[in-house]
């Protein structure tokens, strides 16, 4: 019997891919617990792109990540949950939540076709220490019970919310086996941004399509300014590749229109000068303060200070203070080097017999649903293949 650890997206996917039973051991007193978190408990179950438009999105990882998708796609994902009687809606943006927008509806769906399918989940069972054996694997508990099996599937989860068990003890498994551990780090996470000032009074306000510049990348996306920083997609898709101290530039005018408007608009306070860039009233008036200029008719602008608003507005620089904890952010980057694990079937290149799924695997993915999809579509390949 192959031994699932993890009743989370990865470990159900996992047990929905095996054809034989298998035993999921679950440290909690119940499936899912971080599941039932995800989209403020509406739960973003995927996200409806098409197959090219999602495998972009994976970005660095696609390559990795491509097999799992092609065995079980977003398409894949949908229309189970939708004939196991859960209904799903697809917003604008491409986000799939459950009609209900109850996350408990997913997870009791997908638990309910587990069972259905012979597996046995195992609750309070939480595994301290995993061995190498000559028939397999020997693993303990923490109530002093062993287990045996042949084929081992490594569902546990990352290091992110550990309140809901995933506090990276997966990761210490895998190390106990000889994998190499990626030291997790915050990834779809906001963050605070050193000596914020009067930006602080901008906090709500989102930038549609917005650039910003970290090192030599370039990202756009949605931006939103909070009490502290800045979040939004932009932000938590691309804040794994962040650290404290890092500078990122924001870019409010990168065709360089502000001189011309100046020009054109004498009569116009900078302020609303600053809106025909389609920067707020409350951001434009926070950006002049910030730049020491007074907010007075574009002809009054004197040249210094209209060479140093039109170059703050085509780069933007902000330091970051630091990122939300491993306790606030949504996922992590860390866990078991993805070269260390085949692509084709999720298998261990170091140890036969030992599968990784899902946020074990040190991959990071954006916001929107893709992170559930593909910790699903893991978990699935590696149930497959583990046969």
């Amino acid at each position: 019997m192959t031994i699932i650890i993890g009743a989370g997206p990865a470990g159900l996917g996992a047990a929905l891919g095996c054809k034989s039973p298998a035993l999921i051991l679950e440290r909690n007193s119940f499936a899912g617990k971080k599941l039932l978190l995800s989209g403020s408990g509406q739960c973003n179950v995927t996200n409806a792109a098409t197959r090219e438009a999602f495998l972009a999105r994976m970005g660095e990882f696609k390559n990795f990540l491509k097999p799992a998708f092609y065995q079980f796609s977003n398409r894949d994902l949908m229309r189970l949950l939708e004939d196991a009687g859960c209904p799903l809606f697809t917003r604008e943006d491409g986000k799939v939540f459950p009609q209900s927008l109850r996350s408990a509806d997913v997870r009791d769906t997908l638990l309910k076709l587990v069972i259905n399918k012979g597996h046995h989940v195992q609750y309070h069972s939480r595994i301290v220490k995993v061995e190498k054996a000559d028939h397999g694997f020997t693993l303990y508990d923490s109530n002093g019970i062993e287990y045996s099996t042949a084929k081992l599937i490594l569902a546990a989860g990352g290091a992110a919310y550990p309140q809901t068990g995933s506090d990276g003890s997966g990761y210490d498994l895998a190390k106990q086996l000889g994998h190499s551990i990626l030291d997790p780090k915050p990834a779809l996470a906001a963050v605070k941004i050193r000596s914020f000032g009067s930006f602080r009074e901008c906090a709500g306000i989102t930038l549609p399509r917005t650039s910003l510049k970290l090192g030599k990348q370039m990202m756009q996306g949605d931006l939103l300014i909070t009490h502290q920083g800045f979040s939004g997609p932009l932000i938590l898709d691309n804040s794994y590749r962040m650290q404290p101290s890092a500078r990122i530039g924001v870019v409010f005018d990168a065709a360089g229109r502000f001189v011309d408007l100046v020009k054109q608009h004498p009569r116009k306070q900078l302020s609303s000068i600053l809106q025909l860039l389609d920067i707020p009233h409350r951001l434009s008036e926070a950006i002049l303060q910030h730049c020491g200029v007074s907010n007075c008719p574009a002809a009054e602008l004197c040249a210094k200070d209209r060479n140093l608003l039109a170059g703050w507005l085509k780069h933007a620089e902000f330091e970051i203070q630091s990122l939300n904890g491993l306790d606030l952010a949504m996922s992590d980057y860390g866990g078991v080097d993805i070269h260390e694990v085949k692509a084709s079937s999720m298998e261990s290149k170091l140890i036969p017999g030992l599968y990784l799924a899902g946020e074990s695997l040190a991959y990071s993915l954006p916001s929107g649903g893709f992170s559930l999809q593909m910790a699903m579509a893991t978990g699935y390949l590696a149930g497959i293949k583990s046969e």
